[in-house]
């Protein structure tokens, strides 16, 4: 019965600290290299003239909307980690 109450006073709350940390990281550390990314896969994995003219953060993923082609044509692009909050980034095309 103990136990159940250090997990409920310690373990729990710690974890959910955790959590909130790697969420700020997520949301607000440099995203220069998500970017770069980004705009390769805007391209079809190889780098090419890209403007980004929208882009959004939160805690889960990354959204870029990029303008190539002149600015005729506009890619948008999710980038998300493997694991949540952990691991690489992976983008996709919307």
């Amino acid at each position: 019965m103990a136990e159940a109450g250090v997990v409920r006073r310690v373990v729990i709350p710690v974890v959910l600290l955790g959590l909130t940390v790697l969420g700020f990281i997520n949301t607000y550390s440099d995203n220069s290299d998500v970017q770069k990314l980004a705009a390769q896969t805007a391209c079809g994995g190889q780098m090419c003239p890209v403007q980004m003219v929208e882009f959004s953060r939160s805690p889960f993923s990354h959204e870029y909307v990029f303008t190539k082609e002149k600015g005729t044509t506009r890619v948008s692009v999710k980038c998300a980690r493997a694991l949540i909050f952990l691991g690489d980034y992976h983008c996709d095309k919307e």
